[in-house]
């Protein structure tokens, strides 16, 4: 049995759970859940990561803790009950932790970060740390408030740089925002936005915040780390602080004793090695600061190393000073402790004492850096902390507890009451003694000793900080040196009880060298340290003292026998008295002295003060001196001082005496004092004298008497100084008044309480009549007493009520002109502001009087816009106090005065400030200005207030915004926004009737400007998101607020402007408009938040957009008939409301709608402005692109108000039921469109893809509803796609359909963003202008000359513009010149064409299960096309065949894509019937403008032959016709129809031949027009074709067509079987020709080879002669004969009578596109493929070597992704015979293009190059990879002549270098020149093992090879194909005619004469350097239909006429029948 749980609430999971138990909830170790019930050991709950999913879990598994329910019911909230700090680092890690691991994911991408990764990382660690530390336990309270503000920063930190919500903190926790104001939540949100941007938390504070005071002291701690040197005796280490600016030390010494072992070995105590030097102040830091190290060596006068034995005495002995300077960035403790190191100088010991300035002045040849064996020297770390050193020590205990003081020499800038410091500073500075007879100067010693009045030692000299005073002190010893310079500084700390008879004595002493000697006296100095007769003590600075012989201490055992002498030497040069001891005139020593004492001065006037009843005849002196006295010392002696000024302000009666008005300014000068921040801390002194030792009664009258007086004397002198500081001091003033009047009342018993009020009114009344006077003089005055009436105020609160003080208060601030200058308006403020924070306000009397005023006065600045930032803040203070006031009550038990208050509020500011904000906000900074000038200003007037500083209430505003900058303006509105937000906070059911009320009474109008006054900001409120993004916490509680401001603003909006009669169309269209904004603002968009975040929103707040929803409905049922007047502009917005995913809602929602269709055809007779606003609402919600998730729920949301509208119109009024179903199923057609754009809205790689849905759109738009504008906004849409994807054709395509929009009339268009308002003609022209400009870029000038045309057609004969008209001819011009250069004789080359297949349910409606024809990128391969297709579509699986797939996979869910390369079957031409037509001109016309494509697949029928399989080879030819015509306005088009034709084998065999034919006459006819081009492409297309050595040649056709068997097998094939025997031998005569052309044009170097070529070829036509005497080539003949005769077409103007046969029918493989090139020569050297083209160059030349490696039907396509190993047979395949060693090799390779271009890959698929092939091994590693074994013979054999070729080309710049002999060929000559015919002694070739089974890459060879070379020329290899010169070669003369078949027959060629015997040719050495370097692409097809041949004598005839073939190749006759 389930029980709901009690005591076991919240747990946390200590044991991972994931068992297959029913109902189980998955549950990881730390995870949090909350427990629901319990039964048997289990709980049932959820984890607190995902509340929605509820189970079981074993209670085991739990650790409980305590816990605490928020909220109880449907939304609780169970929370443990630990420190709020802990709770909130665990949620953070958790929240961080997600974030974390994305980031992790997304490194490596383009949007990696791991920079913020690592720092994440790093931020987390130290959380959870920090957090670990606090739950332990062990840490004090201050070592827990600094974790916790650390834990604090770095959650701020982090937040901050994930970019998530600021916390709003207060000391560091998390403020509750519902238990304080909007306006304070506002402040703590400012405020802890800076604290994050600083990485410094103030971290919020409240209403009553004061400033963060500025720290004033700063403390440097130091500690001595190592000292590397060895001194070899004892040492003494001098720290101390030196300021370089100032040239001066600045501290006392820091003092550490090392021994002689070393540092390490001497330890006196923990710290002796560490210090603080205290009391820094801010100037100090700011400073030039060095840290200066004294060493002093102690032991003998002069060391030795070899000296063992241990010294008598130890001398004081200079050794070497060390520096470090202490950066800024140290000073300012940004750093934490950091270690210094630096080196020891040493110098003479003369420039000792002067060595630190030496340094740092650099003057190095005055001193050295000391040698040592270590690389530090001496180490020190320092660090700063700040604050009061009590302070900073409870901060820092285990740095600064127990460490030793050093203080600064002189007071810090702040003296702080309780210090008690008597500290004499002497510094012996230098001496100047006799030699005294000796030769040599002396080693002088000076012992400093005190001494008290009776001559006893005191123990008080401090040498240095860190040990005990000592009673004398040894000063070191100059060797040698009779004027020594020590400028050691000692301490003197005298008690205060002794210092009176004190004095220092300095004896002098000779230290000789002999360790023997004794130190011997000669001389001594003393000097006293007070004045006896003043009682002042020794003034600071330089003295120079006296030096009296004396050679026997004994002499000096009583001090009173040379204490009357003189100590100074200026005093001693006029003593005429005999003195005890003599004085040495010559010697004298000087001394500097500092006294830093609170006890003892040094000022003769302030001991005078303190002693003015022993001289009363001198006070006004005194008096009058007191001013001149050094703060310092008066506050020293505060109470002394006070109790004399009082003492002789009154008599004993309280009567005045003539001293009283001095002694008045004497007060307030002390009064004044205390402002100053070196003495602010004395106040408590001053508090504490005033309670507690000031006992004058009756001087309070004199006080308020003087006070008055000077405010009435303030009008009347110019002298306003005494005015204004007495005003400064009037809270210490008040002080004393209110003290000596309780005094007084305490001891009479109240008396003269009367006459004590009617003097404090008198005192104000005169306030008041100051305050009122416009005098300029007087205005600093009356703005220094403003600034300080608070203080006076709060002091009378002690002894009268709140009510009397604030009735003064208004009185004044009344007082107060309100246009009066900008100084004393800001001070008026400021005494509000003040008046508000003070015990006044607490008061309801007090507060109430304060509220009238105060808000009056508020209304009228606000209303001028002057000083609005100290409006903000007082109105500020006002909503926080009453919020504050108000939260202390329950609702039903507040008090009346409150409920007046807050209507107080309301209605005085409330319709100002909305006022004030919109005028703020339509002159926000995005307007361009911030300043409002209104219309009514008068320059004049302007200039004449600027000048008086009197301000008119109508030019305050131009005043009040002059210096507002676009920041300051924003703070502004923040403030006022937040203010606004509280009042409406403030405001119940009572005062919002309250005022609707006030307003109406001034007439409706004046309610209804404020309610659209209020609609319309809070519009902009929402609208425009007044607080920060990351401010989440102030913006749900000001939503909040909003939100039931809204439905208080309902009730007079239905009440008065509705059923009164008085519908107002603007206010509700304002009201429903605001709502829907409400409703749809990003941050209400619950399914943006995380789980946790949006917990916590419904927890507090519900879904706000729910209540708003219900609201909107509720509203719009109120309107009823009035529904009409928000038809069509609410049904945007209401569709906007249908986005919040909330069930009813969006049900309660949607019949809108049908009200609206309702009301509009019961209205109008139709709906028509519903359906269009609707349609244009949807469109634009989509192109707005709110976001993906918005969007599913608008479409889901409109699929059900297509169903809901839908059942309502079915079985409504049959009137309008037709046009609604009709209505409501094209919303659904565009929803469907829409809904496939929204999903590729965004990401680069679904460019494709918008392009395609924005198309769909397009025709929507056009041809379904007929909406123009839609239709040419989504066109320009489409053309902006298209251009940055560099698709410009199509770009241009684009346009043209706006284009034919327009016509060239003069009908003025309206303007629109991409066009002015402009005629129709010259919109057109500018289109037209663009589309040009397009198709220039796109290389497709053809189509851009018929516009040209237009264009100059319209400027000829309408705009007779003969300008336009000459630039429009001259680019007509350029674009047939390009069309004929170079530059366009490629085109055909540029685009391929791909077909597409995509197939199954998965992929988008709008390729699902379609074809698609696309025309690639610019010279784009397969292999980088199937990538872009890919990408587009990333999860779609790409298949690896190219048959028609099944069912099974288009029904699937998944997504597949098939792709394969397709040529163009281009249309006959009529323009160019009749007509000879440049071959560059039709290149165009065979790859553009074209619907028709076709794809041929090898399929084979029968048994397979392995010795040759052409005999069963046929091709399936697959004809595609495409929708549009390509290119177009997409780069694809879907296939709408395909027909399928088999073509048989001997068919596709004479398509292959009549394609090499082709190549051979083109190549030809190049080099008779251009004999300078490189040779070579000529000479391999040669050698490729006649000494064919791959698959035998034309044995293969002999040997499956033409046996004897084949026609009676096969006798439909009889046709195919003649016309290819004409090919051949078409064929033979061809070569003849080129032959000729090639022995006249080839080097000398290339003769050799050319002699072989007519060698092998007289073999080769001597076969095929032979072949076609017999009487089956008779038979073919006849055959071909009958055929009928073909259709008529174009001829070319390169073609010739002999080959027109081969011109009929269309073209059905258009060539490939060549390898991008920039350069139209050849490349004279390949180096990169030389290894692979010259070997290739025999392999891939043959007619048939396209069948040499064809892959079974599965396997045509191949994979983009396969591995390219599989591109390069096994060593074995390689090596295993001619054939194999061909066919393992692939056949995409990287070659060069014939214009010279690098390398590239080239597939050579028959219509599919499927792959990019990487590029091959290098040219040495490829030679090694084929010889890395002796070849076979058969290898040798086949490769014969070719290996000998595998070099670069020759060099094309004549290089004459001689090629290596043809290696030996023994009896070759006849094997090779029979194997052509199919002799029997020479078996052909072995065909490869492969068709799929055998084939080592069917990926990349496979049918790669075998489609290339088949039909399209697509590939290097095809019977010659592959390396014969491209047609497409600049500078190639046309070959062919169109119009060859329109000519008759040719008539009976003439008789051929017998053939000259020519001499046999001997085979020479060809070319060593020999190199393929061209494009297999470069190929034309033709028409593989039965072609009409006509007479074979007549072809013969023709033949040679053109190709002009010399007697001696000439070919035999054609045998007779």
């Amino acid at each position: 049995m389930w029980t709901p749980t009690k005591n076991q609430k919240f747990g946390v999971v200590i044991y991972n759970f994931d068992r297959e138990v029913q109902q189980a909830l998955h549950l990881d170790v730390g995870e949090t859940v909350q427990v629901l019930e319990e039964c048997s050991g289990w709980y049932r709950g959820f984890s607190t990561r995902n509340r929605n999913v509820k189970g079981i879990f074993p209670a085991q598994f739990i650790h409980l803790k305590p816990f605490k329910i928020d909220n109880e019911g449907l939304y609780e909230t169970v929370t443990p009950v630990e420190d709020p700090v802990v709770q909130e680092a665990a949620s953070v890690l958790r929240e961080w932790g997600q974030i974390w691991k994305n980031l992790y994911v997304l490194l490596g991408t383009p949007k990696g970060d791991q920079e913020l990764w690592d720092a994440v990382r790093k931020a987390m660690m130290d959380v959870a740390d920090w957090r670990k530390q606090l739950i332990t336990g062990t840490l004090t309270s201050d070592q827990i408030s600094q974790l916790k503000l650390k834990i604090t920063r770095k959650i701020d930190w982090g937040n901050r740089k994930l970019g998530l919500d600021l916390v709003p903190r207060v000391d560091g926790e998390m403020v509750d925002p519902d238990a304080v104001s909007v306006v304070e939540l506002h402040q703590v949100h400012v405020q802890s936005a800076e604290a994050s941007k600083s990485h410094y938390q103030g971290l919020g504070t409240l209403a009553k915040r004061k400033e963060r005071r500025k720290v004033l002291s700063h403390h440097l701690f130091f500690c001595m780390r190592d000292f590397s040197y060895h001194l070899g005796e004892d040492a003494e280490i001098f720290f101390s602080l030196y300021d370089a600016q100032k040239n001066k030390f600045i501290s006392e010494r820091f003092l550490v004793k090392l021994s002689k072992e070393g540092f390490s070995n001497y330890v006196e105590k923990i710290h002796s090695n560490c210090t603080i030097f205290t009391d820094l102040g801010s100037g100090d830091l700011s400073s030039d600061l060095y840290i200066v190290a004294h060493v002093i060596r102690v032991g003998r006068m002069l060391f030795s190393e070899s000296i063992k034995k241990i010294s008598s005495h130890n001398y004081r002995r200079p050794y070497g000073i060390a520096l470090f300077r202490l950066a800024q960035s140290v000073l300012q403790g940004g750093e934490g402790e950091v270690e210094l190191t630096g080196k020891l100088f040493t110098s003479d010991e003369k420039d000792f004492s002067q060595l630190p300035e030496l340094v740092l002045k650099k003057q190095s040849n005055k001193y050295s850096i000391m040698s040592n064996n270590a690389s530090y020297g001496l180490v020190v770390s320092v660090k700063v902390v700040h604050g009061e050193l009590e302070q900073a020590t409870k901060e820092n205990p285990l740095l600064l507890k127990n460490v030793c003081i050093t203080k600064k020499l002189g007071f810090s800038d702040v003296i702080m009451p309780g210090d008690v410091r008597n500290d004499l500073y002497v510094t012996l500075n230098s001496g100047e003694f006799e030699r005294g007879g000796k030769s040599v100067s002396k080693n002088i010693e000076v012992t400093v000793l005190t001494l008290d009045a009776e001559g006893q030692p005191l123990q008080s000299i401090y040498s240095g900080m860190g040990h005990e005073g000592t009673t004398d002190y040894a000063s070191m010893i100059m060797y040698h040196n009779n004027s020594p310079r020590w400028n050691e500084r000692l301490k003197v700390a005298i008690p205060i009880d002794q210092f009176a008879g004190a004095h220092l004595r300095l004896e002098y002493r000779h230290c000789s060298t002999r360790e023997r000697n004794e130190k011997k006296l000669f001389g001594f100095s003393f000097i006293r340290l007070m004045d006896d007769e003043g009682g002042t003590t020794l003034r600071d600075g330089s003295h120079e003292l006296c030096v009296y012989k004396c050679d026997e201490r004994g002499r000096l055992s009583n001090p009173m026998e040379y204490l009357n002498m003189p100590f100074f030497s200026k005093d001693a040069v006029d003593c005429i008295y005999s003195l005890s001891f003599q004085r040495s005139p010559k010697e004298s020593i000087i001394i500097d002295t500092l006294l830093c004492s609170t006890k003892l001065t040094q000022n003769v006037d302030l001991l005078s003060l303190l002693r003015w009843r022993s001289a009363p005849d001198g006070i006004g002196e005194t008096l009058s001196r007191l001013t001149r006295v050094d703060g310092a010392e008066t506050v020293k002696f505060l109470q002394d001082v006070l109790d004399a000024l009082f003492a002789m302000f009154s008599t004993d009666d309280g009567n005045s005496t003539q001293h009283s008005g001095h002694v008045f300014q004497a007060l307030v000068f002390i009064f004044s004092l205390l402002e100053d921040s070196k003495f602010e801390h004395f106040k408590p002194v001053m508090d504490a004298y005033i309670t507690g030792h000031f006992a004058a009664a009756l001087v309070y009258k004199g006080l308020i008497s003087c006070v008055k007086h000077l405010s009435d004397l303030c009008p009347q002198t110019e002298k306003q100084d005494p005015i204004m500081r007495c005003f400064r001091s009037l809270e210490y003033i008040f002080k004393f008044i209110i003290q000596s009047r309780l005094l007084f009342a305490r001891a009479t018993g109240g008396q003269n309480e009367d006459s004590f009020r009617v003097d404090v009114d008198s005192l104000f009344e005169s306030f008041a009549r100051m305050l009122n006077m416009h005098l300029e003089n007087i205005e600093a005055s009356q703005v220094t007493l403003l600034e300080h009436l608070q203080g006076a105020c709060d002091q009378l609160c002690r002894v009268l009520s709140p009510g009397e003080v604030a009735n003064h208060l208004s009185n004044l601030f009344n007082a107060t002109p309100v246009e009066s200058t900008r100084d004393l308006t800001k001070a008026k403020l400021h005494a509000m502001k003040n008046s508000i924070n003070s015990p006044i306000f607490d008061d309801d009397e007090g507060r109430g009087l304060l509220l009238e005023t105060i808000c009056t006065h508020l209304r009228q600045h606000m209303d001028s816009r002057l000083e609005l930032v100290l409006c903000g803040e007082v109105l500020s203070d006002i909503v926080i106090l009453t919020h504050k006031h108000i939260k202390k009550y329950s609702p039903s038990k507040l008090p009346p005065t409150l409920h007046q208050d807050v209507e107080m509020i309301m209605l005085t500011l409330f319709d100002v400030v909305v006022q004030v904000i919109l005028t703020l906000e339509r002159s926000a900074p995005s307007s361009g200005s911030s300043t409002l000038i209104p219309d009514v200003m008068d320059l004049t007037q302007l200039l004449m207030a600027l000048k008086n500083k009197f301000v008119p209430t109508h030019a305050s505003l131009v005043l009040g915004s002059l210096s507002m900058t676009p920041s300051l303006q924003e703070d502004i509105r923040g403030t006022l926004v937040a203010c606004l937000m509280g009042i409406l906070q403030l405001m119940g059911e009572f005062h919002y009737s309250k005022l609707w009320e006030a307003h109406m009474t001034s007439g409706t109008n004046h309610l209804r400007r404020l309610l659209h006054s209020i609609i319309l900001l809070l519009a902009d409120l929402v609208r425009a998101a007044i607080f920060a993004s990351d401010w989440f916490v102030m913006r749900m509680v000001t939503n909040y607020t909003i939100l039931a401001a809204m439905q208080e603003i309902a009730q007079p909006l239905i009440s008065i402007f509705l059923k009164q009669g008085r519908f107002d169309n603007q206010l509700w269209s304002s009201y429903l408009n605001l709502a829907v904004g409400f409703l749809t603002q990003p941050c209400l968009q619950l399914e943006r938040f995380s789980q946790q975040k949006r917990h916590k929103v419904l927890e507090r707040y519900n879904d706000m957009r729910v209540l708003m929803g219900f609201q909107i409905l509720s509203m719009w049922r109120e309107l009823d008939d009035h529904r009409l007047h928000f038809i069509p502009g609410m049904v945007g917005p209401f569709l906007e409301v249908t986005l919040v995913p909330e069930p009813e809602l969006r049900k309660a929602t949607l019949p809108i709608f049908f009200d609206m269709m309702q009301a509009e055809q019961q209205a109008k007779g139709s709906f028509k402005q519903v359906e269009t606003e609707l349609i244009d609402k949807l469109d634009i919600l989509v192109s707005e692109n709110k976001g993906d998730d918005e969007y599913r729920q608008l479409f889901n949301t409109m699929e059900h108000l297509s169903a809901v509208l839908l059942e309502r119109v079915r079985s409504n009024d049959p009137v309008w039921r037709e046009s609604g179903t009709a209505f409501i199923n094209s919303v659904t057609r565009l929803l469907e469109r829409l809904l496939d754009y929204r999903n590729v809205m965004q990401g680069d790689e679904n460019c494709d893809k918008r392009m395609s849905c924005t198309v769909n759109l397009l025709n929507f738009y056009k041809n379904e509803i007929n909406r123009q504008e839609m239709y040419i906004r989504y066109i320009y849409k489409l053309h902006d796609l298209h251009v940055p994807a560099g698709n410009f054709t199509e770009a241009a395509f684009t346009l043209q359909l706006h284009a034919n929009q327009l016509a060239w009339t003069q009908r003025m268009l309206h303007a629109d963003h991409l066009y002015p308002a402009q005629t129709e003609t010259r919109r057109k022209e500018q289109i037209y202008m663009k589309i040009i400009d397009n198709f220039d870029k796109g290389k497709c000038w053809e189509q851009g000359i018929p516009l040209l045309e237009e264009l100059a057609n319209e400027y000829r004969t309408h705009l007779f513009d003969y300008q336009k008209l000459s630039e429009v001819l001259r680019r007509q011009a350029s674009f047939y010149e390009k069309i004929l250069s170079g530059k366009h004789y490629d085109n055909e080359y540029l685009y391929r064409y791909f077909r597409v297949g995509f197939y199954g349910l998965g992929l988008p409606l709008f390729v699902r299960n379609k074809l698609f024809i696309y025309r690639g990128l610019e010279y784009e391969q397969i292999g980088a096309f199937t990538q872009r297709i890919q990408t587009e579509f990333p999860q779609a699986k790409m298949l690896s065949h190219n048959t028609p797939p099944d069912d099974t996979i288009r029904s699937s869910d998944g997504q597949y894509i098939q792709i394969c390369a397709v040529n163009t079957l281009s249309e006959p031409n009529p323009m160019f019937d009749g007509v000879e037509v440049d071959e560059r001109i039709l290149k165009y016309y065979s790859n553009n403008q074209v619907r028709r494509f076709v794809y041929d697949r090898p399929t084979y029928r029968g048994p397979a032959d392995k010795d040759n399989e052409f005999k069963n080879l046929w091709i399936e030819r697959i004809t595609y016709t495409t929708e549009f015509e390509l290119p177009g306005i997409l780069k694809w088009f879907e296939v709408v129809d395909q027909k399928v034709d088999q073509l048989c084998p001997p068919q596709y065999a004479c398509e292959t031949v009549e394609r090499n034919n082709k190549q051979i006459r083109q190549i030809t006819i190049h080099y008779r027009a251009n004999p300078q081009d490189n040779i070579q492409p000529f000479t391999m297309r040669l050698q490729g074709t006649i000494d064919a050595a791959v698959n035998g040649g034309v044995a293969k056709y002999q040997d499956a067509f033409f046996g004897p068997d084949y026609l009676v097998v096969y006798p439909e094939n009889a046709d195919h079987v003649n016309r290819l025997k004409v090919l051949l031998s078409d064929q033979t005569m061809i070569l003849e020709g080129a032959l000729d052309l090639h022995g006249k044009i080839a080097h000398s170097v290339n003769q050799p080879l050319h002699r072989r070529l007519v060698e092998v070829f007289e073999g080769l036509r001597y076969k095929v002669r032979k072949m076609c005497s017999t009487p089956q080539s008779q038979r073919s003949t006849s055959s071909l004969q009958s055929t009928p005769p073909p259709p008529p077409t174009h001829r070319r103007a390169d073609s010739d009578p002999a080959t027109e046969f081969r011109r009929t029918g269309s073209i059905v493989n258009s060539p490939l596109p060549p390898l991008p090139s920039d350069k139209g020569a050849i490349s004279t050297s390949s180096s990169s493929t030389s290894g692979h083209s010259s070997q290739r160059s025999s392999q891939s030349s043959s007619l048939y070597a396209h069948f040499h490696s064809a892959s079974h039907d599965d396997e045509l396509y191949a994979k983009p992704q396969n591995n390219t190993k599989e591109l390069y047979s096994t060593r074995e395949e390689w090596d295993s015979g001619s054939g194999n060693q061909r066919e393992s090799r692939p056949r995409s390779a990287y070659i060069s293009d014939s214009r010279g271009s690098s390398p590239k890959s080239l597939s050579k698929s028959l219509n599919n190059d499927y792959m990019i092939v990487p590029p091959p091994k290098s040219s040495d590693e490829s030679q090694r990879w084929r010889h890395s074994r002796p070849p076979s013979p058969r290898t040798a054999r086949s490769s014969g002549i070719h290996d000998c070729l595998n070099t670069s080309w020759s060099d094309s710049h004549g290089s004459e270098e001689s090629l290596p002999p043809l290696p030996p060929r023994v009896g070759e000559r006849q094997i090779r020149s029979v194997s052509l015919g199919g002799d029997e002694y020479a078996p052909p070739p072995a065909l490869p093992k492969r068709m799929g089974k055998k084939c080592p890459s069917p990926a990349m060879i496979g049918c790669d090879q075998l489609m290339g070379d088949g039909v399209d020329g697509s590939s290097s290899s095809g019977g010659g194909l592959s390396n014969g010169f491209p047609a497409s070669t600049p500078g190639t003369p046309p070959l062919l005619s169109p119009r060859n078949h329109r000519t008759p027959p040719p008539p009976p060629p003439p008789p051929i004469p017998p053939k000259s015997i020519s001499t046999p040719l001997t085979p020479l050495s060809p070319p060593a350097s020999f190199s393929l370097n061209t494009s297999a692409e470069n190929l034309t097809p033709t028409t593989p239909t039965n072609m009409y041949v006509g007479n074979l004598d007549g072809l013969h005839h023709s033949l040679l006429e053109n190709y002009s073939v010399p007697p001696r190749l000439q070919p035999h006759p054609p045998p007779s029948p």
